[in-house]
């Protein structure tokens, strides 16, 4: 916050006070233990943060800031801008090269049977002044491959036999090739794979005697066309994308317009049709969203124990059904959008985006730029098996 430095910052209270208060830790401390042992903030001071995700390389982080999207070091505090502010943009993932594909609105050149509220996804290359490409207009949604390097979009191609198409980008974000995709609604939510060879989708049908319901379907791009994987029952919605991991299809669901304490996560085992829900988080379990690992083997899930608890990271290791708590939160509100849950490509590591829960105005001693927990920002969270073990709260 301009003018901050040299006085108390006043944090959820609006201006900045002068006083005696309590010294603040310094401004690159190794480690931010409101949630737990080995968690590290990788990003500092104010502003909205969100979609982090960490590079192919594995040293570096990029996420949205306010609207534009910023990148820097993985654990040092020199952010380098890649958009302009005021871009508005709503998600950034890896490519190869230090590619970045960011979502944001449409330049407004598509076709007019497009709608002109739909998404483009921009292609931004490692410039000093950053070169900023549109490469598909007409976007719906995004999914980008565990780890980064790979991102597909779903895109609206009205007039043109179906009515959407799944588009590829490649590695140094041309776009490799667009698939025809005869979807029989609009898709909600779409991931890809660990291997990047499939795309999972949930889609609200929107003709017939099932309009209104969620199927679920995955597209494999070597077979060119969507396959029904379940049908959810009237009622149910789909919160995020489907993920596709080693041992079938995992997806949170709750009813429309519950609360969030009605969500649970559920599966659907490879070679069936049917969904079921994982007993391994246990029946009062609260899922918010998930996030499969790089080796699909694994699912990063924020959620709480009970609808009393805290939100925490956990992982859910998939051969065994078994949960990890991977923080201990206290007194952190962690953002449950999708967007905000990723893994690092060496699946060592889980970034969410976090601030203080605090119970009422609270000074700090130190610049509002220098300030991790008084803001939402990127952490780092060790996920381990060391760090389970001896970090963790294991069910």
């Amino acid at each position: 916050m301009p003018g901050a430095a040299g006085c108390g910052f006043l944090s959820a209270a609006g201006p900045v006070e002068e006083g005696v208060i309590e010294p603040a830790s310094p401004a690159g401390a190794p480690a931010d233990l409101d949630l737990g042992p080995g968690v590290r903030p990788l990003s500092l001071g104010p502003g909205d943060k969100s979609s982090p995700r960490v590079s192919p390389s594995g040293d570096r982080v990029a996420f949205v800031l306010d609207g534009y999207v910023v990148e820097k070091p993985l654990y040092a505090q020199d952010p380098g801008v890649r958009t302009e502010e005021g871009f508005s943009a709503t998600s950034a993932d890896w490519l190869a090269g230090e590619n970045l594909a960011v979502l944001g609105p449409g330049s407004g050149r598509g076709s007019p049977a497009q709608d002109a509220q739909a998404d483009s996804l921009f292609v931004v290359h490692p410039d000093e002044t950053p070169e900023i490409s549109e490469a598909v207009e007409g976007v719906r949604g995004t999914g980008a491959q565990p780890g980064g390097g790979s991102v597909v979009a779903v895109v609206e191609t009205p007039g043109v036999g179906p009515e959407a198409a799944l588009v590829r980008l490649r590695a140094g974000g041309d776009v490799a090739r667009s698939f025809p995709a005869d979807l029989r609604g609009r898709v909600s939510g779409l991931s890809l794979s660990p291997d990047g060879r499939e795309v999972a989708m949930a889609v609200r049908i929107q003709s017939g005697r099932d309009d209104g319901r969620v199927e679920l379907a995955t597209y494999r791009f070597s077979e060119g066309e969507p396959r029904r994987v379940a049908l959810l029952e009237e009622g149910l919605e789909v919160i995020g994308a489907p993920q596709a991991t080693s041992r079938g299809l995992y997806f949170v669901a709750g009813e429309e317009g519950d609360e969030e304490a009605d969500y649970a996560l559920y599966r659907v085992p490879e070679g069936s049709e049917e969904y079921e829900p994982v007993r391994g988080v246990g029946e009062d379990f609260v899922p918010a969203s998930i996030a499969v690992s790089p080796d699909g083997g694994s699912l990063a899930v924020l959620g709480r124990r009970s609808s009393r608890s805290p939100t925490d990271l956990y992982v859910l290791d998939l051969a065994s059904d078994s949960l990890d708590a991977v923080t201990a939160n206290e007194n952190m509100e962690i953002k449950t959008k999708p967007g905000d849950l990723a893994w690092s490509p060496d699946g060592s590591l889980v970034v969410v985006v976090a601030r203080g829960a605090l119970p009422g105005p609270k000074v700090y001693g130190s610049p509002a730029k220098d300030l991790s927990s008084a803001f939402y920002n990127v952490y780092g969270v060790p996920v381990g098996t060391a760090i389970r073990a001896s970090g963790g709260r294991q069910r």
